[in-house]
């Protein structure tokens, strides 16, 4: 179930802020600049053409990004550490 639909423009300037015991990332959605811990994504993936990249969190929150998106998608990989 989703219980929440926001529009990501992009990682904002491929953005990963430090906090205290965690890292998040910004990323600005259709409500405004919004900030996601990396510990809350739980999964990933962009469409074949590169399109779209859909980032899931463990609340199952959606959040779909448009622009950038293989940038972006490229971004978390490396975060990640997946080759």
């Amino acid at each position: 179930m989703i219980l929440s639909l926001s529009v990501i423009t992009g990682l904002k300037g491929g953005s990963f802020c430090a906090g205290s015991m965690s890292e998040w990332i910004k990323v600005v959605t259709e409500g405004g600049i919004t900030r996601i811990k990396m510990k809350a994504i739980c999964a990933y993936q962009i469409t074949e053409d590169k399109a779209q990249l859909l980032i899931y969190t463990k609340d199952n929150s959606l959040f779909q990004i448009t622009k950038d998106a293989g940038l972006n998608f490229e971004l978390l990989d490396s975060h990640f550490k997946i080759k």
